[in-house]
């Protein structure tokens, strides 16, 4: 039976990899942890995090100054960089932890629970970072506010009223949003844990943390840059103008620079668009998989071992009488691996993939030198004369009970297996050198010759020519032995290793301190900020509770007259619309956010604001003002105060 074959993209991912197999070794390999370097990056963050939020104030009077006390202690400077930097590189090892797993064809058919949770998992790191850059409150978490405020003004429920709170007089508002983002931010980092939860939930034994070498390379990186570039802040918000610029984080503010190209609703067709598309891309291409495996239940003793070697969980054990049980195979999640045929002592699992009487007796026939096992993901090998190749899903499916028939008619046996860690069925490698080494059930029978069988961990982009020879001239000699050899790139070149992992350390420090500006600096900005709270048309007459203290002292507006709002400069009326109030019963204040582009110089501004129902009020405010290049002009509204501006010098 035909089985799943290696793609071109694969081929190309596993040329990269064994690269840097020869650097780390196979076992060391950070391509293949790319997960689990993520999560060890986010428990960095977290803790870190923890220490700068025991510091913090959320107020937003204060919450700029909080962040520069934290950062003028070497510890405090020392884990907001950590913070700052872990933070980023989650991000971008969990996006090459993406790309590993679309090259290498690992997203599709029983992995799909692991994809979708997944891009979940992403949204919600940029969620994350987005809030926290935000509670710094400087200028780049006042422009990146307004500018998120502005991408979810296109839906009714917010309107105008988040951009009102990045700009004017409203505190009580912006503390209040403060407090929901620092809220926001802990119970969002939280749901992480259900997301990664999710995300390994198929996954037997799951790699959470890469091999403590690597943890300790990453924590000696990120306190190394951390100390050298310091995490800053840009210069403080004020809520009386807007920055025109910013400095942007390219690994949270990535889709920021689209706002400066595309309208808001385009800006959400590509957001939409764009995670959309990975939710349901395992759907979007077709593939084959294995046949899944089935357990003879004529002839299980219920020994366990198939349920606990599997990698995704697609057995279980069921009981079938008195102190008996027997495994079952959910077809749906089994990946046809066939490692479960590896595992039993009794024969009692078949797949149609590893047929071994037909494979005996074709072994049987032909008597070669040199038999050999391969998984369709490592090295290929052309059959000869003396070398007879069989392909099977995976080398773990080669039980060792089989050697005892395989090695009458072979010299020798080579069994080539992806590279380690690598493996396309994640545990296959490592079961199959346990089992082999006698360290793991079934093990090989003592009574076999172990030298007379070796295990290669080499991929498909690599020639096995010289360790062919190699097994040829050690057969030839007649050597015996009950230890298998296993042949795998396991040396660490230290300082090369050390280097190369430090390179994309070094890209945090540009790549989040670049400067950007959202608004031509040649131009100036005439902002209408203001909440406006109408005169009511209708109020509630009746009293709502028989219990006196929730007696309303006075009548309650149940409904708000809506205004019209007029705006002219120098003699031209530029904006007039119609505002209605805020709620379900149009009974809350209205928010007016609007911006207007202007050349510098000196202009008069007439404002008028009419109410459409009730006792229709009506407010004029008239002003002359020079503006100069990149500045704004803030038109905003108090009650006790009436219209006044704020910033334009």
């Amino acid at each position: 039976m035909e089985l799943v074959s290696i793609s071109p993209t694969y081929k190309l991912m596993q040329r990269i990899a064994y690269f840097f197999s020869k650097i780390y070794s196979s076992k060391l390999n950070p391509i293949y942890y790319l997960g689990a370097i993520t999560i060890f990056l986010l428990i960095i963050d977290v803790i870190s995090g923890i220490y700068l939020f025991i510091f913090y104030n959320v107020d937003p009077k204060h919450a700029y100054d909080s962040v520069e006390a934290i950062s003028s202690s070497f510890l405090g400077n020392l884990m907001r960089g950590l913070h700052r930097y872990s933070s980023d590189g989650l991000i971008l090892f969990a996006i090459l932890h993406m790309l590993h797993m679309i090259f290498t064809d690992r997203f599709r058919m029983f992995r799909w629970v692991a994809w979708v949770s997944g891009v979940g998992t992403l949204l919600i790191f940029i969620i994350i970072g987005l809030s926290g850059y935000l509670l710094v409150w400087d200028e780049r978490a006042q422009l990146t506010g307004l500018l998120t405020a502005k991408f979810f003004s296109v839906i009714p429920v917010f309107g105008h009223a988040l951009m009102s709170a990045f700009l004017g007089t409203d505190l009580q508002n912006l503390g209040g949003l403060f407090r929901i983002l620092l809220f926001g931010h802990i119970a969002v980092t939280i749901l992480l844990v259900f997301t990664l939860w999710i995300h390994v939930m198929r996954i037997s034994r799951p790699r959470l943390f890469p091999p403590k070498y690597l943890m300790i390379l990453l924590t000696a990186y990120l306190t190394v840059i951390a100390v050298v570039f310091p995490a800053k802040s840009d210069p403080p918000a004020d809520l009386g103008k807007i920055p025109f610029g910013m400095s942007i984080d390219w690994f949270y503010l990535m889709g920021f620079p689209f706002f400066k190209v595309f309208s808001l609703p385009v800006n959400w067709a590509i957001f939409i668009g764009f995670f959309g598309l990975l939710t349901v891309f395992p759907w979007l291409i077709k593939g084959r998989r294995n046949p899944p495996a089935e357990v003879l239940e004529d002839k299980c003793e219920g020994c366990q071992q198939c349920f606990i070697d599997c990698p995704y969980e697609a057995i279980y054990m069921k009981r079938t009488g008195k102190d008996k049980e027997k495994a079952f195979v959910i077809a749906n999640k089994c990946a046809g691996c066939g490692i479960c045929i590896g595992s039993c002592n009794y024969f009692a699992n078949r797949i149609d993939t590893v047929p071994y009487e037909k494979i005996l007796e074709e072994v049987s026939q032909s008597s070669p030198e040199i038999l050999v096992f391969r998984c369709p993901f490592s090295a290929k090998v052309e059959e000869g004369k003396d070398l007879k190749v069989i392909t099977l899903p995976c080398i773990g499916a080669v039980n060792t009970l089989f050697m005892k028939d395989f090695l009458k008619y072979a010299k020798g046996v080579l069994l080539v297996s992806c590279d380690g860690p690598d493996c396309y069925f994640r545990e296959g490698v490592q079961w199959t050198e346990e089992r082999y080494l006698r360290e793991r059930r079934p093990k090989l029978l003592k009574s076999l010759e172990g030298e007379r069988i070796w295990i290669l961990e080499t991929p498909y982009a690599k020639d096995i020519s010289r360790e062919l020879t190699s097994l040829r001239e050690f057969l030839k000699e007649k050597k015996t032995g009950r230890d298998v050899r296993i042949l795998s790139a396991n040396k660490t070149n230290h300082i090369l290793a050390s280097l190369i992992l430090f390179i994309p350390f070094l890209s945090f420090y540009p790549l989040t301190t670049h400067r950007m500006d959202f608004y031509p600096k040649d131009k100036a900005i005439a902002v209408l900020t203001f909440k406006y709270r109408s005169s009511p048309v209708r109020k509630a007459e009746t009293v709502y509770s028989k219990l006196k203290h929730m007696q309303a002292i006075q009548n309650i507006a149940v409904e708000r007259s809506p205004i019209e709002v007029s705006f002219i400069v120098n003699g031209k009326e530029i904006l007039k619309k119609k505002y209605n109030p805020r709620g379900l019963r149009k009974d809350s204040s209205i928010y007016v956010y609007e911006e207007f582009m202007l050349k510098p110089g000196t202009y008069s501004f007439k404002l008028e604001v009419r109410e459409l129902a009730g006792p229709k009020r009506k407010h004029t405010y008239k002003l002359a003002k020079k503006l100069k290049p990149s500045t704004s002009l803030a038109i905003t509204y108090d009650e006790s105060k009436g219209f006044f501006t704020l910033g334009g010098k």
